[in-house]
């Protein structure tokens, strides 16, 4: 038996043992695979069912990949799903997490939540206001005037745009925004996502991550 181990050692020629370690990473790596595929398939079948209701676990750590906030998988290590459905912006805010990635997360959970797109990114409507980019949200402000031009550069996006309520607005004025104007730049937002998005589904003009997911059933 020893010569004959010794003899196998000494056919182990590099390419062999080269080949013989390629062999042992292509199984690893079907391995790797093989859970993915699993975690897929359960995230899948269970939004299929739920939405968000039993995303926990490797699920929702896919779930936030999927959404293209894979960046948040060590912010949000401590809750599920179903817990994002209870929760609204300045609640999400709590687990260090900015505004406005906050109100992208929640757009992204009551999209998925309520089934509400064939995009697996659940991404919002395409043109509405919602789907607004930072330089989309400056832009708009900025033909506002003067009196609301402290806020062109918040950098907000859609999302954040739609979830702000009049105590972030005087906050991000620093001392230029009062609530009363605070209060009308809201409204103004909200007659600009009438005046876009009339014409799509009913939710898409209402939403806001000012409230929680599980409050605002499309």
């Amino acid at each position: 038996m020893a010569s004959e181990k010794k003899a196998l050692k000494d056919i182990q020629t590099p390419q062999l043992r080269h080949y013989i370690e390629m062999k042992e990473s292509h199984e690893d790596l079907l391995g790797i695979i093989n859970d993915c595929t699993k975690t897929l398939d359960s995230l899948t079948d269970s939004i299929a069912a739920s939405g968000l209701e039993d995303v926990r676990g490797d699920a929702f750590k896919q779930w936030l990949c999927d959404m293209g906030m894979s960046e948040l998988q060590f912010a949000l290590r401590d809750i599920d799903g179903r817990t994002l459905t209870m929760l609204n912006v300045s609640d999400v805010m709590e687990y260090d997490v900015t505004f406005n990635d906050a109100s992208s997360l929640l757009l992204h959970g009551y999209m998925t939540h309520y089934k509400l797109s064939d995009d697996g990114a659940f991404a919002p409507p395409r043109g509405s206001v919602l789907s607004w980019d930072r330089m989309q949200t400056a832009n708009w402000i900025k033909t506002l005037g003067d009196s609301y031009a402290c806020l062109s550069s918040a950098g907000w996006l859609g999302a954040a745009l739609c979830s702000l309520s009049p105590p972030r607005v005087v906050e991000e004025g620093r001392g230029l925004m009062r609530t009363v104007d605070a209060i009308k730049f809201i409204g103004l937002v909200r007659q600009v996502r009438s005046e876009t998005d009339g014409d799509k589904a009913k939710w898409v003009v209402k939403w806001s991550g000012a409230s929680t997911i599980e409050n605002q059933a499309p």
